[in-house]
């Protein structure tokens, strides 16, 4: 088995590094495979198996005894596969064989040895079914076999490659990935294994120890078969009609808040699944969506927020409670049991010390995104080794633990590069320590805030561009039209002339010809130089991350701009594509 080698590294790769990478993909196969939802481990046992007829733990764990196995259950899930499941398919070669449960991190201290994981895989996607994946772990021989089983005729769906891959290091210490025959190695499961997982292998190899230490595991403190559940369920009862009617009330990307709320409050309510009692208040609520869905899932709680939202409109004011209010540094709430602040900016560092002010029976939930500090000025780094979000984390994680806090760090599954979270929950103390804590803590907030503490406006900035100086929009159009015309492409008019419609280019190359201060004025308008010309859809066609120069409108598609004046006829070299009766705009 394993005679086609689909990929190996030109760099020798040291053991250690091998094995720290192999077993990151092992636990988080997510971070490369982005069909895969969630895992749920099941088991780890290591194997002691004796065969007389020289038949291998390989040639017992396939796709056809695996199927067989997986039909006789109920359903995929981790509670069915237990040691009886595995021990089926091994002791019809050797009734003796010895299952030795271990952890995943005992193999890092094992030099020989085979071991076998079996776990769940949860897809992202609905027309994917959940699957078994088998693996086994080579120590001695330093090999590791992946092999996905899904009882599943239509194989593009399957959540991972269906057939079995095995990664490798060689005796010349050379990084391969390997399959056991020639069809399995021409089809897009194996350009994946190659573009993709053997890509970012290399990629973990190469680093740092410092690295690996800030990896943060994702869902850490709730179950993930229950998260993956629980998300698939909200996302099938409310994604679609929010993703249809979000349009109609708000600009924002729906595909992008939507189903990153949904993910938000599925692991809320994973979290919470063991507490008694539950009431929340969601500081600085924004467009509402978390509220409506923990209210919608028969959570009591509120939203506050500074000012409405239009989206607002869209949710039943009868069950989803929002509400018209400043949250600061002295709002207390004494009746909830859990205060959330999702990406809630300014408040952020205070959300520990609400609650901690609230009741002894107050926990937290915050999910950082702009690093505030107390005073609602921008956080200012304390440790240049890290980056300005982890140290910020740390910052908030410190706070936290001054309050008193249990305090655990978490990783969300969300369309977001700001997906770490932090959980509060409070312990059990006496009334003087508390008092000393509240003590303490205020000493610090005065320290930190002097009576400075900015509230955030309950105006929103326009900041889209469309507020900058007139001229300073011209000429960074004229720039990039100039730019896009250095690229010679003619189209003949009508009266035989030649006219540029000029090349495409990146958006890059379009930054390189406007000044550092033209730009800088830009990136205060929060959007840059591609919100200015998505505000110029009619001169420029934006796609894939490339400008063209527009074709101008021509009267026969549309007369409704022939009140307004042709940007072309005045700025173009060549004017218009169009003579003054065939334009869509005004020649005059």
């Amino acid at each position: 088995m394993f005679q086609l080698p689909l990929a190996t590294s030109s760099t020798i790769i040291p053991q250690t590094k091998f094995w720290e990478a192999v077993i990151l993909y092992h636990n988080r196969p997510h971070l490369i495979n982005r069909k895969i939802l969630a895992v749920s481990q099941a088991l780890f046992y290591e194997i002691h198996f004796n065969s007389e007829n020289s038949v291998t733990l390989q040639d017992l764990i396939n796709r056809a005894s695996i199927l067989y196995e997986l039909r006789k259950l109920d359903e995929i899930s981790p509670e069915n596969l237990r040691e009886g499941f595995l021990r089926r398919l091994l002791e019809s070669y050797d009734k003796n064989v010895k299952l030795e449960e271990v952890k995943l991190e005992d193999i890092k201290f094992s030099c020989t040895g085979i071991f076998v994981s079996a776990r769940v895989l949860f897809p992202r996607l609905k027309q994917c079914p959940k699957a078994i994946e088998l693996i086994i772990i080579d120590k001695e021989h330093n090999k590791i076999r992946f092999l996905v089983v899904s009882d599943s005729i239509k194989k593009i769906h399957y959540v991972g490659p269906p057939f079995p891959y095995e990664i490798e290091l060689t005796n010349t210490q050379n990084l391969r990935i390997n399959v056991d025959s020639i069809e399995n190695a021409d089809t897009s499961h194996a350009e994946w294994l190659v573009d993709k997982l053997f890509e970012k292998l290399i990629k973990w190899t190469q680093q740092t120890d410092d690295d690996s230490k800030q990896i943060i595991q994702s869902l850490s403190l709730v179950k993930t078969d229950e998260y993956c559940l629980t998300y698939n369920r909200i996302k099938e009862t409310y994604g679609e009609k929010l993703v249809n009617v979000w349009p109609t009330k708000s600009g924002t990307d729906p595909q992008k808040f939507v189903f990153e709320d949904i993910a938000i409050a599925s692991y809320l309510i994973c979290l919470w699944k063991n507490d008694t009692e539950i009431k929340f208040v969601d500081c600085g609520c924004g467009n509402g969506l978390l509220v409506y869905l923990l209210n919608q899932e028969g959570y009591k709680g509120y939203g506050l927020d500074v000012r409405r939202r239009a989206i607002w409109d869209i949710f039943p004011e009868t069950t989803t409670k929002l509400k018209i209010e400043t949250v600061g540094p002295d709002s207390i709430f004494p009746d909830c049991t859990w205060i959330i602040g999702n990406h809630s900016d300014e408040l952020t560092p205070w959300i520990p010390v609400m609650a901690l002010k609230s009741s002894p029976k107050t926990n937290y939930f915050v999910l950082p995104c702009c690093t505030y500090d107390f005073n609602g000025h921008k956080f200012i780094r304390r440790n240049n080794s890290i980056s300005a979000y982890a140290d910020y984390m740390s910052y908030i994680e410190d706070i936290s633990n001054k309050c008193g806090f249990d305090t655990a760090i978490d990783k969300l599954r969300i369309p977001s590069t700001k997906r770490t979270c932090l959980v509060g929950r409070q312990k059990s103390i006496d009334d003087e320590k508390r008092q000393r804590i509240l003590t303490d803590i205020g000493k610090l907030v005065e320290a930190k805030t002097e009576n400075s503490f900015v509230q955030r406006s309950d105006i929103e900035k326009v900041r889209n561009c469309t507020q900058l100086d007139k001229n300073l929009i011209s000429n960074i159009v004229k720039m990039c039209i100039n730019e896009l015309l250095t690229i010679e492409n003619y189209i003949e008019k009508s009266d035989g002339e030649l006219w540029n419609q000029g090349g495409q280019l990146t958006i890059l190359d379009l930054v390189k010809v406007i000044s550092k201060d033209q730009l800088k004025q830009l990136k205060q308008e929060c959007g840059g130089l591609q919100t200015l010309l998505r505000n110029h859809r009619y001169l420029f066609d934006l796609s894939a991350g490339f400008v063209k120069i527009r074709l101008p409108v021509s009267a026969e598609n549309t007369l409704k701009y022939k009140n307004k004046p042709c940007w072309f006829i005045k700025n173009h070299p060549h004017g218009c594509l169009y003579d003054g009766n065939n334009c869509g705009y005004t020649h005059e």
